[in-house]
């Protein structure tokens, strides 16, 4: 026995009329269509976990850390300010001229 032939002994509508398959037909087109609520369900599942996650990873996540200020406690001393000239030569020699303001 093949699909169809059981089909068609276990069909409700056997027996029906011409009108009643019409009118059948016409309700069923003219229904509005809708998706299944286990569609509906899973969607808002899936819409509410990631709501969470994104609620847990914004609440975990760790503030940046600031780095400690530096506090210096002894006096700093005043060094006079040398300033240098560095040149290298196409043979490599390097010329390195110290200038410095207290001389």
């Amino acid at each position: 026995m093949n699909l169809n032939e059981i089909l068609k002994q276990h069909d409700p509508a056997r027996e029906a009329d011409d009108a009643d398959v019409a009118s059948l037909r016409a309700s069923i087109m003219t229904s509005p269509r809708r998706p299944p609520r286990t569609a509906r369900r899973a969607v808002l599942a899936f819409a509410l976990l990631v709501v969470v996650i994104a609620a847990v990873v914004s609440l975990r996540r760790d503030e940046p850390q600031r780095p400690a200020p530096i506090v210096r406690n002894a006096p700093i001393r005043q060094r006079p300010e040398t300033r240098q000239l560095q040149i290298t030569a196409p043979g490599g020699t390097q010329l390195i001229w110290v200038f410095n303001d207290s001389m």
